[in-house]
């Protein structure tokens, strides 16, 4: 072929590389629109998306052990940053998207808790007018306490809680009986303890189920979320202020191990030039982030679905 020749198809290769990454630019964003509007929710989402946002950007390095090794020429070096330049775009939005969900979740079990359609004991019942919302406070300090059942509970005049009682005004027939009785309840906390009415035709597990799908037991849980969400997001933050240095170099040197088992691989073919510190601190921030949507996840399933 001649020098003219080689040239055109150089440049051809050069032109087709350029309409490739705007090609592949549009893909990824639809990609990341689409996966999230299909799979929003799935603990999957963003995992998968970051990975294979890295699947693109490393494609520098992975490809051409794959291939011959050689990125040398124009066009397959446009080619390559292409993929680097998609993958980038993204994990930034694959990034958009943990930050949305963790934000999402949040809001979304701070206010309802578990999921209504979990809830069978008191579900429909409207919050009452002059409610009560004492943080992490008994049940009678709950805003689906009902005035006219308070004051004739024993539970109430017992100062106890009906989760820890097994027993109370969203599942038991004698409460509710007694409050529709007007039948008298003593002051004395010992007295009162007394007549809180006791289920022996259910074991403490069937017990303990009512309580897990009751309303008001759902706002005690929706208080421990509350109370423990700020003590995972501030042991995060510790974590990287702290441990910044230290977690830095380690991922520093695991990226230098990565880039010489490249050079090995592909016999030293390759150009694994030094990574920006730049990236070493967006990758952090990354892993960071990921660790703090799936901890949520974590105590989303220990308060809102085991109930501890």
């Amino acid at each position: 072929m001649s020098d003219t020749g080689a040239v055109a198809q150089t440049a051809s290769a050069v032109k087709n590389a350029a309409l490739a990454q705007k090609v592949l630019s549009f893909g990824v964003v639809g990609l990341a629109v689409g996966a999230s509007y299909i799979f929003w929710g799935s603990e999957f989402l963003a995992i998968g998306l970051l990975a294979y946002s890295a699947l693109l950007y490393f494609a520098p390095l992975w490809l051409p052990m794959v291939g011959n090794g050689n990125s040398s020429n124009d066009a397959v070096g446009r080619a390559l940053g292409a993929l680097q330049e998609s993958g980038t775009i993204l994990g930034a939005i694959s990034v958009l998207i943990v930050v949305a969900d963790v934000v999402n979740r949040v809001r979304d079990r701070a206010k309802h808790g578990t999921k209504a359609d979990q809830l069978r004991l008191g579900k429909g019942i409207k919050e009452e007018s002059d409610k009560q919302n004492v943080f992490l406070g008994k049940c009678w300090q709950l805003p689906y306490c009902r005035k006219f059942v308070r004051e004739r509970c024993p539970i109430y005049h017992a100062k106890v809680t009906c989760w820890k009682e097994r027993t109370g005004c969203m599942c038991e027939e004698e409460v509710i009986r007694g409050a529709m009785e007007n039948k008298p309840i003593p002051k004395d906390q010992l007295l009162a303890q007394k007549m809180i009415p006791r289920n022996h035709k259910l074991t403490d597990n069937q017990k303990a189920e009512r309580c897990r799908h009751c309303v008001i037991y759902n706002e005690h849980q929706k208080h421990k979320y509350k109370a423990m969400l700020p003590s995972i997001l501030g042991g995060f933050l510790l974590t990287y202020v702290l441990l910044h240095g230290p977690l830095i170099q380690l991922l520093q040197l695991t990226v230098k191990k990565i880039n010489a088992a490249v050079q090995g691989l592909t016999l030293g073919a390759m150009n694994t030039a030094h990574v920006p510190a730049a990236f070493t601190e967006g990758l952090l921030v990354v892993m960071f982030l990921v660790a703090v949507s799936y901890s949520l996840k974590v105590l989303e399933y220990a308060i809102f679905k085991a109930k501890l």
